[in-house]
């Protein structure tokens, strides 16, 4: 409950303040400030604490790809409605880094292990870091593709190669290849960086939301979000041919799970339909447990 609570709390509190913002005389780029924290400190610091404790074999595979295949089939999906509806290449985006992106660890681990138990966290851990591994990669490459429509491939490049998240990346993964890790005295200082992610993250959204049909697209956020919590869950559903296992069963629930937080606000960063990501995020955590719990009740009928 303490995640859940922390979810409506840090949305509440962002929504709130900006509804006060000029009786208190808040300063009006809070929501920017955040962001820089959370994308240069808190997503570094994630990377450098969990990239090195990744356990990889043959079996963990398919958990560790889910976040890629979601992703793949998010730019297929969306690619195919940007022609038929027309979209921005800033709403393409939008749309495929929040919706081609789970809400896998703060909302999908409480969830998955409500439902399944502790031993179902294992599976949970290696979805987590896979899609972690693709967001630090491609997430950052096509939210500066989608960004500028005149932004030259060394360009973009030259500027994931700079962002700090693919750095720390980069280095934990090599550590990760040498079985090596950092010392205990850094493990801690990253680990409470990267805590500092979900409830920042959670507050910028609330700050940017806005309830204004005539700025958010009511076609778009359904989309987005019949994709994410209904399409692609029922996809891997048939794939997995009814699953039966623990582990097929946690891949079902937590590809079902809510648009990505950071992914979002990734794609609000860079100019990508800001109010749509944040909208998606906003509603999509709440009506995925509805989501979720359909799924597992199909699972075990």
């Amino acid at each position: 409950m303490s995640n859940f609570s922390l979810i409506v709390v840090a949305i509440g509190l962002g929504f709130l303040l900006k509804k006060l913002r000029k009786p208190l005389q808040l300063p009006e780029n809070v929501a920017q400030g955040i962001n820089v924290f959370v994308l240069y400190v808190s997503l570094p610091s994630m990377a450098l604490y969990y990239i090195p404790k990744v356990e990889f074999s043959a079996r963990s595979w398919l958990p560790l790809s889910l976040g890629l295949l979601v992703l793949v089939f998010a730019l297929v999906f969306f690619g195919i409605f940007k022609y038929i509806f027309g979209y921005s290449k800033n709403t393409y985006g939008a749309l495929v880094l929040a919706c081609g992106f789970g809400n896998i660890s703060f909302v999908g681990y409480p969830l998955v292990e409500a439902f399944y138990g502790k031993e179902a966290l294992k599976t949970a851990v290696l979805i987590d870091q896979g899609t972690f591994l693709v967001l630090a990669v491609l997430g950052i490459l096509l939210a500066l593709y989608f960004s500028d429509k005149k932004l030259h491939y060394h360009v973009i490049v030259k500027k994931l190669l700079y962002f700090p998240a693919f750095e720390a990346f980069i280095v934990a993964l090599l550590l990760n290849f040498l079985a090596l890790d950092f010392p205990e005295f850094a493990q801690s200082t990253f680990k409470r960086f990267a805590e500092t992610l979900s409830p920042l993250a959670l507050f910028s959204v609330g700050w940017q939301l806005s309830f204004d049909t005539q700025a958010v697209n009511r076609k778009d956020w359904l989309l987005g979000l019949s994709y994410k919590l209904f399409l692609i869950p029922f996809v891997f559903f048939m794939l997995l041919g009814f699953p039966k296992s623990l582990a097929d069963k946690v891949i079902i629930l937590e590809s079902a799970m809510a648009p990505m937080i950071t992914s979002s606000l990734i794609a609000s960063e860079n100019g990508l339909n800001p109010k749509l990501a944040n909208f998606l995020v906003a509603i999509g955590i709440p009506l995925s447990l509805l989501s979720v719990s359909f799924w597992y009740w199909l699972m075990e009928v």
